[in-house]
């Protein structure tokens, strides 16, 4: 890739690591991946310039983080941040204090753990029990949440704004809060996207609420996974509007993350299909990163880029 794409450096907010040899999977795991080593995502690093990350804990771990210190010394401390996964019901203020001392910057909320993946209820328990288990004790970390139902947030409003950002925790949701682009709300994979009527994924459920948390500040939005939300591989054209609408929004509050090494869709497996190797997904990351780049301005490149993880995750 040519240097200029990143001629201010980049940052990948959302990459995973998985190490079973080392590190042996949580035995109620919902997925299986390959190995998807350090060496290997520093040899991805290089091919596509970018220059700092953030490690987010995988789930297939559990809540146990003991891997993120070792992943993070063999990535290099001095440019990788990471996010851990906890169990809010067992952590305390000093095990907190050794995460933040070991390059954590914040958590995320396995809903699998709670069972919580589409119910709405259970979601706003899961992120009560994390905000307070991060109290005053972390104030500035992000809080990573992600779940299959953009038409929630307007539910989550409330216990968004009192119980996480309220206790000053930065919310961040993965895979453009899992809004579809026009493809995949249609089934259609091909090359053109009509900008109204049926064709305008702005109008699918929770977009406005959506839009609205990024509008007030409340909720950061990663562009990241594309193929998690189009079928129009390798530039996702269809996403464009999307990615319009969030920069116009607020440009503060949007992020780039690879999710290398691409792990599957999101979906609650059964116990035999969480426990079977499930292989990674073949995608383009060059070919999306251009693509993306041609939608921004060069002011807006560095702020995703640069200037939003910065803030976020090197302080």
């Amino acid at each position: 890739m040519s240097p200029s794409l990143f001629p201010d450096g980049g940052w990948d907010v959302h990459h995973h690591i998985f190490e079973p040899s080392r590190f042996p999977y949580d035995p109620n795991r919902h997925l299986t991946p390959p190995p998807a080593t350090t060496k290997q995502y520093t040899d991805f690093k290089l091919k596509t310039g970018l220059t700092n990350s953030v490690l987010t804990h995988g789930l297939s771990y559990g809540a146990d983080s003991a891997c993120l210190h070792t992943f993070t010394q063999d990535l290099d401390p001095s440019t990788t941040r990471s996010i851990a996964v906890i169990d809010p019901e067992t952590i305390t203020p000093s095990e907190l204090a050794d995460l933040h001392k070991n390059g954590v910057r914040g958590i995320r909320v396995n809903m699998y753990r709670y069972n919580a993946m589409h119910d709405v209820e259970l979601q706003k328990l899961a992120l009560t029990a994390h905000a307070r288990a991060l109290g005053g004790h972390c104030t500035g970390w992000s809080m990573a949440f992600t779940h299959t139902h953009p038409e929630f947030w307007g539910l989550l409003r409330p216990v968004i704004e009192d119980e996480v950002v309220g206790r000053g925790i930065r919310l961040v949701t993965d895979h453009f809060a899992l809004l579809k682009g026009w493809s995949m709300l249609s089934g259609f994979s091909g090359v053109g996207v009509p900008g109204d009527g049926d064709g305008d994924a702005t109008k699918q459920p929770g977009f406005d609420d959506i839009l609205d948390l990024v509008r007030s500040g409340h909720l950061f939005v990663k562009i990241s996974a594309p193929y998690r939300v189009s079928m129009q591989a390798p530039y996702f054209e269809d996403l464009k509007p999307l990615v319009r609408a969030l920069f116009d929004a607020n440009p503060q509050q949007i992020l780039w993350g690879s999710d290398w090494p691409h792990t599957p869709l999101m979906k609650v497996r059964t116990r035999e299909e969480a426990l079977k190797e499930t292989p990674y997904l073949e995608v383009d990351d060059m070919a999306w990163l251009r693509g993306l780049r041609s939608w921004l301005s060069d002011q807006e490149w560095k702020t995703l880029m640069v200037e939003n993880p910065q803030r976020l995750y090197d302080w």
